[in-house]
Parts: structure tokens; C-alpha cells; sequence
């Protein structure tokens, strides 16, 4: 029994391993498939018996037509995603327009009546940045970033320093998508503002390339800074305590107004002048009315290495948002990119897996950079993001939970 338990957690971390490397995890299940003399009425039995209906209906369409199980393709516990009713957005109350957005008001722009924000022409940003110069900031260009959706770059608007996102398909999806993520970034944006999640001062459309302009934030990712980019210090462990802290903020404000992010990860948590953290990147983010129930959607987004079980198989939960922030807290402590395929493990979720089966401890992994008197509350901190790592999405902690437990990390650390 001990033996095939120990297979398939295997076979589950190789196929899990092949999304993360970007490789097709049904060459990998088939070739498994196949040494078992297993069928394909095996496997579709398999799917119907847990309500994968669609695929089992792909495989053989007449093994679904009549089952009693037809009912269960939309459960009352599953919502279509084009059925979501979008206006239980975060309340409007007291979300004045923030004084920077008139700062950065130019004469070519203008106040969007709909969103408050600043409505650029694409003239006037490409001009800002340099005609989108490609090369990096540290290289004297204006490329600040880039990640699946679009390239960040750094301007200036009424002598006023900004990051411009244009959006671009870098990866596999249309232009309708992008829009729809463009649309969705602004109204997220527009209805959600705390001190943890970034500013977004206005946005440009007049052009194929849509823009949005945010508030820069000189001190880049908490992933730049973990990696120590163009060269910069370490991350002190307090400060580390005090930024995950604060991202934990922003993820309650998100989830307390019904909203999930859907790709929380190091690269999206940028930091001010003063380390302060601010969530970025909503174009994912859904509002799911009161979040009770399970959202399904037929594209699977996200960063797969921060994605959680549910997530990979197209559910829209707050409960995916702790799983991805357990990895960042596991990058915190370690300094570890969430994937590395030089590495062993790939997979920096894999070594809570050695640590809790003995083979490593958490000093075996703790960034070399953190003093060792801080052994405590690593250990406290670990211990959390090993329960936002939970496999089943409900034994995982609220993200209000997450954040006490933070709260008492930084409070010893202040003693």
C-alpha cells in the first residue's frame, strides 16, 4: 500500500513538474498510462467517476449522453465564469481619486469620467518613455520588465516618474484577450485602492498598443530584491517579515471585498521608496460575488509554478491566492526562485515535501544572507507556508489567519 502511495505522489510531482517546465504533462500521463495495461474505457470511467465530464465526453461521446451524472456539469456549487455577476466589485465608499492622479495630469491627457483616471494619448507615452526604448533601465533604456502579458518600462509625465505597461501578446492569447485583461486591470483598479496594492495612475487606448501608467516604484520586485539584481544588498529578515506582512494586507483587502488575484507571485509585489509592498498586476483578477462558491473557467492562467492543485484544473478560488502566497513565503526564506530546472528539486514547493519526510531541514534551505538567530521565527514562518501549501484547498488558512501569524513574527522580531 506504502509502495503505490509512494508511486503516485511521484507520478503526481512529475506530472505537475511538466507544467511548471512548460512541457505537455499528457505525454508524460499516457506514457504512465500506458505501463499499467490499463484501457481508455478505464480512464474514462476514472473521469466520470470524478465529474471530469467534458474530457471523458472528448474521449468517448456517448459515455456521458445518458448518465445520471449529466446533472453535475454545472453543480450548484459551480458557476460558469461568463455567469458571474460583476457588481459585487470592492465598495466604492471613501475611494477618493488619489491626489497623484491630478499630479499627473498633463495637458494631453485628460480625467476618464467612468474610472477617475487619467486618459493618456499613446503619443504622449511613447514620447515619455524614450519611443519604448528596449534596453534596460540599468543600460540607460527605459525597459524596466516584462511578464506574459506585457513590457514595463519607465517614463516620465509632468515631471513626474512613472512605469508604463504596454501590453503585448508574448504569449499564446488573442488581442480580444488582452483587451479583456486591459478592461479588467482598470476596473479592478478603479474599485479597489489600499496602501498595499499598487497605485494605477491612468491608461492610454487610442492606439493598438493599450497602455496603463502606475505609480513607479523605485525598488523594483520582491523578486528583484531576493535575487539581489544589478547588485543590490540582501534583503535584512525584518524587512523580509515586514514586506510579507504587508503583501498579506493587500491580499485581505482583496479577499475581504471579494476579489481574487490569481497570480500572486514575487514579480507581482513591487516595492516603494520605503519597501512598502503593493500588489500588482490585476489584469487575472476576478470578482467572484461572495466567493462561497467554486468559479470554473475553460483557460488556465496564471504562473504555474505558484499555481495551486485546483488552479491547474481551472477553479477560481480565493483558497488558490494562499497556495501561491505559501510559495512567496517559501522564496522569502530561501531566496530560491519558485522554479529552477538546474536545480533539485525543480520545484521550490517540493522541499517542504523533503523537510516534512526528514530527508532536509529548513536550515538546509534558508538564504545564506538571513542571520541564524533569526531560527524562530523562520521556523514560524515556514510552518505557515507549509499550511497555505496544503494540497486540499479548504485545510488551508484565510489570508486573515496568514496575516495575524505574520503579525506575531514581526511582533517578536520588534521586541
Amino acid at each position: 500500500m506504502e509502495e503505490n502511495s509512494s508511486r503516485y505522489k511521484k507520478a503526481f510531482r512529475r506530472f505537475e513538474g511538466s507544467i511548471q517546465m512548460g512541457k505537455s504533462p499528457t505525454c508524460e500521463l499516457l506514457f504512465d498510462w500506458g505501463t499499467t495495461n490499463c484501457t481508455v474505457d478505464d480512464l474514462v470511467e476514472l473521469l466520470k467517476r470524478n465529474e471530469f465530464l467534458a474530457a471523458a465526453a472528448l474521449l468517448l461521446p456517448d459515455s456521458v449522453k445518458d448518465s445520471d451524472n449529466a446533472a453535475k456539469w454545472t453543480s450548484k456549487n459551480t458557476i460558469p465564469i461568463h455567469e458571474i455577476h460583476m457588481a459585487s466589485d470592492c465598495p466604492a465608499e471613501n475611494l477618493e481619486v488619489p491626489c497623484s492622479i491630478s499630479d499627473s495630469r498633463s495637458e494631453n491627457s485628460s480625467q476618464d469620467s467612468e474610472t477617475g483616471f487619467c486618459r493618456f494619448s499613446f503619443e504622449e507615452l511613447n514620447k515619455s518613455t524614450n519611443n519604448f526604448d528596449d534596453r534596460p533601465v540599468s543600460a540607460g533604456g527605459r525597459k524596466v520588465g516584462e511578464g506574459g502579458f506585457g513590457v514595463v518600462y519607465k517614463g516620465t509625465v509632468n515631471s513626474r516618474t512613472v512605469a508604463v505597461k504596454k501590453l503585448t501578446t508574448l504569449v499564446d492569447i488573442s488581442i480580444q484577450e488582452l483587451k479583456d485583461q486591459f478592461d479588467q486591470e482598470i476596473k479592478t483598479m478603479a474599485k479597489c485602492r489600499h496602501e498595499n496594492l499598487v497605485e494605477l495612475i491612468g491608461f492610454s487606448s487610442d492606439h493598438d498598443d493599450h497602455c496603463l501608467v502606475y505609480v513607479y516604484m523605485p525598488n523594483g520586485s520582491l523578486l528583484d530584491r531576493l535575487t539581489c539584481l544589478d547588485s543590490t544588498p540582501p534583503l535584512s529578515w525584518i524587512k523580509r517579515c515586514n514586506i510579507a506582512l504587508g503583501s498579506a494586507h493587500g491580499i485581505n483587502f482583496l479577499h475581504e471585498n471579494n476579489h481574487t488575484h490569481r497570480d500572486i507571485k514575487s514579480a507581482n509585489i513591487l516595492l516603494n521608496e520605503n519597501f512598502v509592498p503593493k500588489i500588482s498586476d490585476f489584469g487575472l483578477a476576478r470578482a467572484c460575488g461572495q466567493l462561497k462558491n467554486t468559479v470554473m473557467t475553460e483557460r488556465i492562467v496564471g504562473t504555474t509554478a505558484y499555481m495551486a492543485p485546483e488552479a491547474l484544473r481551472g477553479e477560481i478560488t480565493i483558497k488558490s491566492d494562499i497556495f501561491s502566497f505559501g510559495v512567496v513565503l517559501l522564496e522569502i526564506i530561501t531566496g530560491l526562485s519558485a522554479l529552477d530546472e538546474t536545480r533539485e528539486p525543480q520545484l521550490l514547493i517540493d522541499i517542504k515535501e523533503e523537510i516534512e519526510d526528514e530527508e532536509k531541514t529548513i536550515e538546509d534551505y534558508v538564504d545564506e544572507n538571513i542571520g541564524r538567530e533569526y531560527s524562530t521565527t523562520i521556523e514560524k514562518m515556514f510552518l505557515l507556508a507549509s499550511r497555505c501549501l496544503h494540497q486540499l484547498k479548504n485545510k488551508r488558512p484565510v489570508i486573515n489567519k496568514v496575516q495575524q501569524d505574520l503579525e506575531k513574527i514581526v511582533t517578536i522580531l520588534s521586541v
